[in-house]
């Protein structure tokens, strides 16, 4: 395949005969000068074959043929006094389009300077006869001078083809005997190859026919509301701005879709696409002589890609054969007569063509001829019962004994939540737990949220990080892609089928809605069922099943998803309001114990205290020693002992013990955990420096926080030090009130 190195991007540049949708990172075509902004809006336009970058996070580099490899001169018909040279790199004024441009052409002589989109493009200096039936001819306006005397300023000119207005330094075709002017651009609007027998009408602020379709003949975009579209009403044929503009090759030769010329159908025609064996509605291409169709879209699909719903790759083939295959992405049929994508390692993975490339789903790197990435394991085994996890210096040893209930405070570091009685490994030199699910979590991993794959990160003790898909605030690992989209390895562990509890059927990743688990309404991640109306949200899906809460039972606490045959209310053991039985709520299965889920898990519940907010843990310790070596209070010790028994006796008999009632100052902010029963908040974490820290809540005297005015029931809450003055809050919800608040008043004091 084809590789051309330009200078103006960094990685080689992949010739392809796809239809790309993008902006040409050297012309911008589209988004070039403001009428080419106002004809396309945000979109980008497409890209009829050239050349792309095959990297990771640089799939919208796209670039025409003629760009990444332009002309050193050329002659054009709007300077034809002397020859126009290649520039670079310094951005210059199109003297034609007005737009701005970093790669163009110049004359050395009379500093005229042309952008590469109105290079391509003849311009000629008169065009004797116009598409529009104007009577007289019209002159390329390089200076927009008019002998005319305007009835209305220059400024308020309106194009005859567009309607949108020639602004003052703006070039065009105009008349010098009457009042009539057309864009640059506009010039061939009401002519196109695929429709040469009738003029076209452009459509701008007036209705289109009741008649008319909806979708450009085209590219089988939708038009907007007012439609901006040029339509023959003797054919009803209706062709949208960008294909006007810009329209599809009226042929393709493309080697590795089909082994003869492929020709564009421009009409409204349904038809069973060859290359992914989905129906289509318009313009396919076709080979006359093998009876192949194809959608503009399936022209040069990769052989080899992965995508995100599967952990291995997929190859294209033409034909699965037959059986009763089932897309991996859609979960609709797929017709093995017709091409699809499958994977080499899974005979019954196969995916549909057009799903697999889609861009949510595919990453847009092409991976034939490019060897497997070897997988690196999490951890090196040792032996049967110790491994050497990369995220800690220290063998860790194995605890298989679910008989064993860790205390509550006792927290794995990947994921920040209880051990509880779930198997571990722990280390014997240090405070270092990890679940085992978490210790076997994957280095690399791939997620249906997101095209590129994640990368497993240990450093986000250091800082408070927000999933994108439950926004959830947490510390401990982390999933990160290239781009900094970042997931909690709750979330990044949940995969396609989903399979919850909840629910008899598999669960499906669907787009975003909103969740009433916080206070806060955001857009978060779901799963759908295919089979019925039944939708759960990733806040809710990434509970915990089993959570244990000292302060209101001594049994875990199991999670409930309603419970139907109740006609009754529940009363709530932490903030004793209701419960309504039918919605989820905590129980405990042998006291009857029952509490609201946001009463038992917050904000704060997955950040390890002591956590900075916003800035690194190392700024909690004076003495500049790492936080993770924790400095533990003697209750901490008891509750280990009461785990481990006496293998861990000598090891907290050399722990500092502190005592709380003088812990303050730069011994106090050692302190990152407090589970003895009648120290105050205060004195566990000592006023310290200024700034916002989560600490730990599980004494008798709970704090009180600052925004709402009650009393913090969680075992984690904000602890916020300015000036000497300490204030706690029970979420990072009432944390941003309070500052709101404070900024409003701030405001409105500055205006009195």
């Amino acid at each position: 395949m084809e590789e051309v190195k330009v200078s103006f991007h960094k990685h080689p540049l992949r010739s392809f005969t796809r239809f790309a949708l993008g902006q040409c990172k050297v012309c911008e075509y589209p988004h070039r000068g403001s009428i080419d902004r106002r004809l396309f809006g945000r979109e980008h336009g497409y890209i009829y074959g050239g050349y792309r970058c095959n990297e990771q996070g640089c799939d919208d580099a796209v670039f025409h043929k003629d760009c990444a490899k332009p002309l050193q001169e050329i002659n054009h018909s709007s300077h034809p006094d002397h020859p126009l040279k290649f520039i670079q790199h310094s951005i210059s004024w199109c003297d034609l389009c007005s737009a701005q441009f970093k790669a163009g052409y110049r004359c050395s002589i009379c500093d005229f300077r042309l952008d590469l989109w109105c290079a391509k493009r003849p311009s000629p200096l008169v065009i004797p006869e116009n598409p529009y039936g104007h009577e007289h001819q019209l002159e390329l306006k390089l200076k927009r001078t008019f002998t005319l005397a305007h009835k209305h300023p220059p400024e308020l000119a309106r194009c005859k083809a567009c309607s949108y207005a020639v602004l003052d330094g703006q070039q065009c075709y105009g008349c010098n005997q009457c009042e009539f002017f057309i864009h640059l651009v506009c010039v061939h609007l009401s002519h196109t190859t695929y429709h040469p027998q009738h003029p076209l009408k452009f459509i701008g602020s007036e209705a289109a026919p009741d008649y008319a379709d909806e979708k450009c003949l085209l590219c089988a975009s939708t038009f907007i509301r007012p439609p901006r579209l040029h339509h023959c009403d003797v054919c009803n044929v209706s062709i949208c701005d960008k294909c006007v503009t810009n329209p599809p090759p009226v042929s393709v030769v493309s080697p590795t879709t089909h082994e003869h010329r492929l020709h564009l159908v421009p009409r409204c025609i349904a038809f069973t696409c060859n290359a992914c064996g989905t129906l289509g509605d318009r313009r396919p291409y076709f080979c006359l002589a093998c009876n192949f169709m194809i959608h503009r879209e399936c022209i040069d699909l990769p052989r080899v890609i992965n995508i995100n719903r599967h952990d291995h790759r997929i190859s294209y083939t033409p034909r699965l054969g037959h059986g009763d295959w089932k897309c991996g992405v859609c979960r609709k049929k797929v017709d093995g007569f017709y091409g699809a994508y499958a994977c080499s390692r899974c005979p019954s993975y196969v995916v549909h063509s057009i799903c697999a490339t889609r861009r949510d789903v595919w990453d847009m790197v092409e991976l034939e001829g490019t060897p497997e990435e070897e997988i690196v394991e999490p951890f090196e085994v040792i032996d049967g019962n110790t491994i050497k996890h990369f995220s800690h210096d220290h063998n860790l040893g194995i605890n298989k004994d679910v008989q064993i209930l860790l205390h509550e405070s006792i927290v794995c570091e990947a994921c920040v939540f209880q051990i509880g009685s779930e198997p571990f490994y722990s280390c014997e030199q240090c405070d270092f737990f990890l679940h085992r699910k978490c210790a076997n979590l994957p280095r690399k991993t791939r997620h249906v949220c997101h095209n590129q794959p994640f990368t497993l990160r240990i450093d986000s003790h250091r800082k408070v990080s927000r999933c994108i898909l439950c926004r959830q605030d947490f510390t401990g690992f982390r999933y990160e892609t290239s781009s900094h989209r970042i997931l909690d390895v709750r979330c990044g562990s949940i995969s396609e089928p989903y399979v919850h509890k909840s629910h008899q059927h598999p669960l499906y990743y669907s787009s975003y809605g909103f969740s009433a688990y916080y206070v806060l309404y955001e857009d978060i991640g779901k799963f759908c069922c295919d089979e019925c109306d039944f939708t759960v949200y990733y806040d809710y899906a990434a509970l915990p099943e089993k959570v244990m809460r000292h302060r209101y039972d001594d049994h875990p606490l199991c999670l409930c998803y309603g419970e139907s045959s109740v006609d009754g209310e529940y009363w709530c053991e932490a903030c004793e309001t209701k419960v309504n039985p039918k919605k989820w709520f905590y129980t405990c299965n042998d006291c009857g114990v029952v509490l609201h889920i946001s009463c038992v898990v917050g904000d704060l519940s997955y950040c390890m205290p002591v956590t900075s907010y916003g800035d690194d843990v190392d700024s909690v310790t004076s003495s500049g020693e790492e936080v993770r070596k924790m400095v533990l209070s003697t209750s901490m010790c008891r509750a280990l002992v009461a785990s481990f028994g006496d293998d861990v006796t000598s090891w907290c008999d050399e722990v500092e013990e502190v005592d709380p009632a003088t812990s303050s100052g730069e011994d106090s902010e050692k302190v990152v955990s407090n589970t003895s029963i009648c120290t105050d908040v205060d004195s566990v974490t000592g006023s310290g420096e200024d700034g916002e820290k989560v600490v730990s809540n599980t004494s008798v005297c709970r704090a009180v926080c600052s925004e709402c005015n009650s009393r913090c029931m969680l075992p984690s809450i904000l602890k916020v030090s300015k000036a000497g003055v300490v204030v706690y809050f029970c979420s990072f919800h009432c944390y941003k009130q309070s500052r709101k608040t404070a900024t409003t008043s701030e405001s409105t004091s500055e205006s009195d």
